[in-house]
This record gives structure tokens, C-alpha cells and sequence, in this order.
């Protein structure tokens, strides 16, 4: 049984996006790797931008100075 654990960063997808993003990564191991479709376990988690860091600061941070 696969499972796909997408972690995106916010601003989060519609909940139409996550829909067909999580057909299409089914649709992709059933038909490239013959994984039975109805065994396929798709996770998408939302991460707030001050969750995430490069560099020592997060991402939160970066996009504030780069606004300037």
C-alpha cells in the first residue's frame, strides 16, 4: 500500500486543487507503477510559512524582507 505525504506551504491549494492533485498522483502509481488504486493513500498537510526556515530564518521572514 503506497502512501504519499505532500507537505505545502501556505498558501494552501482550494480544496478543488488538493481533489485533483490527490486523482492524479493515484492515477500515476496505478498506471506507471501498477499499484491498485484503491490501496493508494494520499496525505496533503498545509504548513504555515513561519513553520518552515532556509537559512536560519523562515520562510515567514524572507518574504517580509524581500517585500520591502
Amino acid at each position: 500500500m503506497p502512501i504519499v505525504n505532500i507537505k505545502l506551504a501556505k498558501p494552501a491549494l482550494t480544496k478543488e486543487q488538493k481533489a485533483e492533485l490527490i486523482a492524479d498522483i493515484t492515477h500515476l502509481l496505478s498506471t506507471k507503477y501498477n499499484k491498485n488504486k484503491e490501496r493508494v493513500v494520499v496525505m496533503i498537510e498545509d504548513i504555515e510559512s513561519y513553520d518552515i526556515g532556509f537559512g536560519g530564518e523562515s520562510v515567514e521572514q524572507i518574504k517580509m524582507k524581500a517585500a520591502k
